[in-house]
């Protein structure tokens, strides 16, 4: 999205609310298939309050980790490509008449006009076609995103501040959604999934059908709001409740209420992602039923989570491995990144699979 070509390799440069992640592949072209190998991967975490709901607010301390994570992972390229999620993306899917190019674009405009809450002169706008129309009078179904200008500015600044250059900037879950086509490519075809990443602040949820991507949304939920929660229902300061909910249980944190509340927040979550499964299955006349999950991100790691989704839903559920496909060397790399931390590499995987242009 937004003038991104596919020639040249970058590092892709996923910049969450509680750390960034960084991956660089090597691609290679073999008749009809791709091969992708990792040259580079960094991950360096974030001052607390640095990036809020989205929105960058020290630039300064975004910019100082971005430059640490190139430097301790030996990051030599400098083109990066970036992605960016919340209140300030819009993602429209709609239908129009088939048309040649110009028209289309012209009525992309009128469209995007109208369907976007924010005036179009302070948006970037750009569009993808989905489905072309099996007849001449068929419609054509689009794609349609939105960025507000104050919101790439906010993360342009800091990618300039940190000396690199931006050559790309996509959204979260299409990032991840290209990861998935990669390491997933029978199941991207053949299936209807759910594919949902869990970050810090912002939930991503997207939902492809057979090889389509059909709906998206983004939910003011993640780690965060999961830490806060139990801060304050165990009175505890937030460094305890964020490292209670990795898994380290201080001598503050009683057991029994940490899971009584890690339950609650768990379920509050799933009602959420109960409403967006409904809205999916239940539009277009026919039927329509998720047949797989996959879940990505930081909060996707703590213990229950995933028996949490199929005990819900009754629905296979597993961890998200973005590099099912792609190729490492063990003896380079440490191997936490690719057993332990994999579903937190989703997005920065699906950037780097993208080429710049040369």
């Amino acid at each position: 999205m937004f003038g991104l070509a596919k020639e040249k390799s970058l590092v892709g440069l996923d910049i969450g609310s509680y750390s960034v992640k960084a991956v660089e592949l090597k691609i290679k072209e073999k008749n009809e298939s791709v091969q992708y190998e990792v040259q580079k991967i960094g991950y360096e975490p974030l001052p607390h309050d640095a990036i809020v709901e989205g929105t960058i607010i020290d630039s300064t301390a975004v910019s100082e980790t971005i430059k640490l994570l190139f430097d301790n992972a030996k990051i030599t390229n400098k083109d990066v490509a970036i992605s960016i999620s919340g209140n300030s993306v819009i993602i429209k899917k709609i239908s129009l008449p088939s048309m040649d190019p110009q028209e289309l674009a012209e009525s992309i405009i009128w469209e995007a006009k109208h369907n976007i809450p924010y005036p179009y002169e302070e948006t970037n706008v750009d569009y993808a076609v989905l489905k072309s129309p099996r007849t001449p009078e068929g419609n054509v179904d689009i794609l349609l995103v939105a960025a507000k200008k104050d919101k790439i500015a906010n993360y342009s600044n800091a990618i300039s501040m940190a000396r690199k250059n931006l050559v790309a900037i996509e959204v979260d879950i299409f990032s991840l959604i290209n990861a998935f086509e990669v390491n997933y490519p029978e199941i991207f075809k053949e299936k209807t999934v759910a594919i949902i990443n869990m970050g810090a602040n912002i939930t991503n949820v997207g939902i492809v059908e057979r090889g389509v991507p059909q709906l998206f949304r983004d939910l003011s939920l993640g780690g965060y709001f999961f830490t806060e929660n139990i801060r304050k229902e165990l009175n505890v300061s937030f460094e305890e409740a964020e490292a209670a909910l990795k898994g380290i249980p201080g001598k503050n944190i009683n057991a029994d209420q940490f899971a009584a509340v890690l339950t609650m927040n768990i379920r509050d979550l799933l009602d959420e992602m109960e409403k967006t499964f409904s809205f999916y299955e239940a539009g277009e006349k026919r039927d329509r039923r998720i047949e797989q999950i996959l879940l990505s991100g930081g909060l996707a790691l703590i213990p229950n989570m995933v028996s949490a989704f199929e005990l819900k839903f009754r629905i296979k559920t597993e961890l998200f491995n973005p590099f099912k496909m792609i190729k490492y060397d063990e003896k380079k790399f440490d191997s936490i990144y690719f057993n332990e931390m994999a579903p937190v590499f989703g997005v920065a995987v699906g950037l780097s699979t993208r080429k710049a242009e040369k």
